[in-house]
């Protein structure tokens, strides 16, 4: 019989929920580029005159399914390591991710467009989310943007391979991201909170823009798990 919680308050498991989704959510935003910023982007390729934003727009643009092994390391404003995971993760637009840590335990983070799953083998437990409360005023979401208003509260430099996105908004979640390429290639990605904490995922094994199954994108929930849905809350 499937059980569920509402309002109850498992401090673990919501602290890594926490780090869990703000990591998955820097990976889901670069999934979602908008048509219309392709084809812009497209149109200032040909004229050679492109800005730091248009070239990181047209990377991104390039990016529909994703699959890569990654370890991650969360540091302090200190540079204390906090943290440490790995694990695989599959992306395919638009806006669908399955994020799988293996250490130090197991979870499992699905988003199908429209709800997330975070799944704790361990409890029994699985945290049900609507995707776009998650991602909806995450500033992340300016770089999947064609709003003029959006792009202009940030900064990008192109430093060789290296993309620096700043926020013009000192109160952001993320104040600072890098994203790294090698060619067309997604390899690294460091943000950088308010609190100046530090979550850098470095990818490997890497295929990109192959076939995914839509069947990876979908959770069904086992009899005997709690269920935490916290989507009409």
């Amino acid at each position: 019989m499937l059980t569920l919680v509402k309002n109850k308050n498992f401090s673990l498991l919501k602290n890594r929920l926490r780090r869990l989704t703000s990591s998955a959510v820097i990976v889901l935003s670069l999934m979602t580029v908008s048509s219309t910023a392709i084809s812009g982007d497209a149109a200032a390729q040909e004229t050679q005159n492109i800005t730091a934003k248009d070239e990181l727009k047209i990377k991104l643009s390039k990016l529909v399914s994703y699959s890569a092994n990654f370890s991650q390391s969360i540091s302090d404003i200190s540079g204390k390591e906090l943290q440490k995971s790995s694990g695989t993760l599959t992306l395919k637009t638009p806006n669908m991710l399955r994020w799988e840590t293996q250490l130090p335990d197991e979870t499992l983070l699905i988003a199908d467009g429209t709800t997330v799953w975070n799944v704790d083998p361990f409890v029994e437990q699985v945290t049900v989310m609507q995707q776009t409360s998650i991602t909806q005023n995450n500033p992340l979401m300016l770089l999947v943007s064609d709003d003029e208003k959006q792009w202009n509260a940030v900064t990008v430099e192109n430093k060789q391979s290296r993309f620096v996105v700043t926020s013009k908004n000192e109160n952001a979640n993320i104040v600072a991201l890098i994203i790294e390429f090698n060619g067309d290639e997604l390899t690294r990605l460091q943000s950088t909170d308010r609190q100046q904490q530090k979550s850098l995922l470095v990818f490997s094994n890497i295929t990109q823009n192959e076939s995914v199954s839509q069947s990876l994108f979908s959770f069904d929930i086992p009899k005997n798990y709690i269920i935490d849905d916290q989507r009409s809350q």
